[in-house]
């Protein structure tokens, strides 16, 4: 095993616990059924919002506003338990990364600056696309296994 590949393993691990714990966290705190959390957030974006992220706020995010706290509660604990697992790690990439961008739509930093001075933000979107581009899965991982029987997919 190279150097790389163990850096990666473990940046895989790691990101997968951080989204799965937070996605549990949701779950735990009622995501599924409720979307206070949400809502009051996406109240306190609209609160200074203009151009695009007023458009994205108005047609994107408060009409679906249900819809949006289920996926998005689920969608981060799937993405955890699936980079854990390395189980299609690359398709979880791709959707993590679809999720970090859409958050920071909603709140704004997307349009901005803001957006590399939040230490999260564009940590988050390098590491998910490092994820996406070596395939992070196939280093002790479940895709090792598929990518045997289909190597060239995009999912693996």
């Amino acid at each position: 095993m190279k150097n790389i590949d163990i850096k990666i393993l473990f940046l895989r691990l790691t990101l997968g616990a951080l989204f799965l714990s937070i996605g549990i966290n949701k779950i735990n705190d009622g995501w599924l059924n409720s979307t206070d959390d949400l809502s009051s957030s996406l109240n306190d974006y609209s609160e200074t919002a203009t151009g695009f992220q007023k458009q994205y706020l108005d047609i994107v995010a408060h009409p679906y506003v249900s819809l949006w706290a289920k996926l998005i509660a689920i969608g981060e604990a799937a993405i955890g338990a699936s980079l854990l697992l390395g189980l299609l790690a690359r398709f979880s990439s791709a959707i993590g990364l679809f999720m970090v961008i859409n958050l920071h739509a909603a709140n704004g930093n997307l349009y901005s600056l803001k957006f590399f001075q939040s230490p999260w933000a564009a940590l988050v979107v390098a590491c998910f696309f490092a994820l996406f581009l070596t395939r992070s899965g196939r280093t002790f991982g479940l895709d090792y296994y598929l990518a045997k029987s289909s190597a060239k997919s995009l999912f693996w």
